[in-house]
């Protein structure tokens, strides 16, 4: 499964940076993707165990709690920073902010509608 992506990615990464093939970038990059379901649904062996469910468990709480003081900063600059100097923050920094936002939002629904589901 990793190879089918890693090799997708890593084509098309080759394909589109170095040899100027934006085109056949994309349909290696789908190959690959392809190529991951495939072996990912075509399998009987059960790929996943629970030491990789606890582990992607913790990993997940511990990108969140580290992340969170990093958004709660970076938003505060951001907001105060060209009221008290002569910086003004790049437009492209406010989706990034608001991306992040939205990522702890879709946490929250999940964890909601896993919480409370019958």
């Amino acid at each position: 499964m990793v190879g089918f992506l890693l090799g997708g990615v890593g084509l098309g990464l080759l394909l589109r940076e170095v040899l100027g093939y934006p085109l056949a970038s994309e349909a290696v990059y789908w190959v690959g993707v392809a190529g991951f379901l495939a072996v990912w649904q075509g399998t009987s062996l059960s790929l996943f165990d629970e030491r990789d469910r606890a582990l992607e468990r913790r990993a997940s709480q511990l990108t969140l709690t580290l992340l969170a003081p990093v958004l709660a900063v970076a938003a505060s600059v951001a907001r105060v920073l060209p009221r008290v100097s002569d910086y003004t923050v790049p437009a492209a920094v406010w989706p990034a902010l608001y991306g992040f936002v939205g990522v702890y939002a879709l946490f929250g629904v999940v964890y909601l509608a896993l919480r409370y589901r019958p």
